[in-house]
């Protein structure tokens, strides 16, 4: 029997262009540090909601009937972009993130449903709780790292706070390749 084709998926939320281009400006002041880190492409910027990892394709079916079922009747609901941040810690940055606000907590309560139901195709559950973020690069090594954290501070300070409505979950799939990974749309659901 040959062997099913996989692909790399994750389910995330598209965000619109104008807030990507918002945030790809906050990536060039932050650049400028000379930190040694991988830059996500402007159009690759999203907010993970859950990622699956190789997936055999004869799944993806399923996925995109999960996620229709879930979402289907969900509503647009507005969030806030609210500033940068670093994960772990400030002392040994490896992610520059953009946070969101997200009042009624709707983000969370999205991704628990997600981590529900799709632990019934076979996936596990998240053991880290959610953080809604959108990831602006990922730190190589600690080279002027005391910089990155200095003009993250410069940022926040001048940032003003971004409302916008989140319309969609969607499922990406990520090719990897030397440049960087591309990212396509397997399957979308837009919000009423």
């Amino acid at each position: 029997m040959p062997d099913v084709e996989n692909k790399r998926l994750f389910v995330a939320v598209q965000l619109p262009p104008p807030i990507r281009d918002i945030l790809n400006t906050c990536q060039k002041k932050l650049q400028k540090s000379g930190s040694d880190a991988k830059w996500v492409e402007p159009q690759n910027i999203h907010l993970t909601l859950k990622f699956l990892g190789s997936v055999p394709m004869d799944i993806t079916e399923s996925l995109a009937k999960t996620l229709d079922k879930l979402f289907g009747q969900f509503k647009r609901f507005e969030v806030t972009l609210s500033g940068l941040g670093c994960f772990p810690s400030q002392h040994s940055v490896r992610v520059v993130w953009a946070g969101l606000d997200d009042k009624n907590n709707t983000l969370e309560g999205i991704a628990a449903r997600l981590d529900d139901a799709l632990k019934n195709i076979r996936f596990e559950k998240e053991d880290r709780e959610f953080r809604a973020h959108a990831t602006l690069a990922r730190v190589r090594s600690p080279r002027n790292q005391i910089a990155l954290i200095e003009k993250i501070k410069e940022v926040n300070q001048e940032f003003k706070k971004q409302e916008f409505l989140i319309d969609n979950i969607t499922l990406f799939e990520s090719k990897l390749n030397p440049k960087g990974p591309t990212y396509s749309i397997v399957h979308q659901v837009k919000f009423k």
